[in-house]
């Protein structure tokens, strides 16, 4: 379990080799980072740390401060170094900003990736890390770690997030190196899905800090406990019904029982077509069965 370190407030008095970052998408760079790290970190006896920002830097994220504890114990990280974006903290000049660290953390090292900004208007960079690690008095080394580029382009939290709204799904997916998901428990519907329209689906309330995929209808996996399905789901309005607020509802292939109260998670893999209005629920049962059979033929 990682330890939890609040920045500018608890202690942590063993040596270690501290990651900064934001790390609000965990993306494949974050990987290669991460990777890098747990490697040095070994080498030289140090516990590995990561800094992230609870809530991210505002606006909705591509996963919550929970989810990515979880991504990061798999690098063997010891704490996650806590910090709050709030206005105090971005009045902190990047200097401030690295004695405040030492003040409560006994760090040995710095890594970084090679577009990290901090302090007030961003002035720090990993230049500065350098500048800083190369005055022996300060008693610490930094490393530097290249941006990782796919398909051209610059790996990125703005760029994964710009997919996710755009409902480029495999994309985002390859960005992230998994499938982008959302998490929460089974609520009661209406119960249309399996009366009316012949496919009973689960409805989830979709998380409020998590960035929002592009509404319509998707190829999903998803995960119950230990088993997983394939099937479809729909975010957004149910026009066919007349009902514009929006919910995800995901109808899991060859699921039976009910799971009302139950945690599950949602991946969305591939964009399949955008919401639609039908005259009657026999020909949104027919397009549903269109859907599903798309969904299972890229499985």
């Amino acid at each position: 379990m990682l330890e939890i370190i609040k920045y500018n407030e608890d202690e942590y008095s063993f040596p270690c080799l501290l990651v900064l970052g934001c790390f609000d998408a965990l993306h494949i760079g974050h990987a290669e980072l991460l990777k890098k790290a747990k490697l040095q970190a070994k080498i030289n006896g140090l516990d590995l740390g990561v800094m992230m920002f609870v809530n991210g830097k505002g606006g909705r994220q591509v996963y919550t401060f929970e989810e990515r504890q979880k991504f990061l114990e798999q690098y063997n990280v010891k704490f996650v170094l806590a910090i709050d974006y709030t206005d105090d903290f971005k009045e902190t000049s990047a200097s401030q900003f690295l004695e405040n660290i030492e003040n409560k953390l006994n760090v040995k090292a710095y890594m970084s990736g090679r577009d990290f900004r901090f302090g007030k208007d961003a002035k720090g960079k990993s230049s500065t890390l350098k500048t800083y690690a190369e005055d022996e008095e300060n008693g610490v080394w930094y490393m530097q770690v290249k941006d990782l580029t796919y398909v051209g382009e610059k790996v990125s939290t703005t760029l994964i997030k710009n997919c996710i709204e755009q409902g480029n799904l495999v994309k985002a997916g390859a960005l992230l190196g998994r499938n982008y998901s959302v998490s929460g428990f089974v609520i009661e519907g209406a119960n249309r899905g399996k009366k009316v329209v012949g496919f009973p689906t689960v409805n989830m309330r979709y998380p409020v800090e998590k960035i929002e995929v592009k509404k319509g209808v998707y190829k999903v996996k998803v995960l119950v406990g230990d088993e997983e399905f394939i099937g479809i789901a729909n975010y957004g309005p149910r026009p066919t019904f007349n009902e514009q607020s929006s919910i995800l509802e995901a109808y899991l292939d060859g699921f039976v029982g009910t799971l009302y109260g139950r945690g599950i998670t949602i991946e969305f893999v591939e964009y399949i077509r955008d919401t639609e209005k039908f005259e009657s629920a026999e020909e949104l049962k027919a397009q549903l069965k269109l859907d599903l059979k798309q969904a299972k033929l890229k499985v």
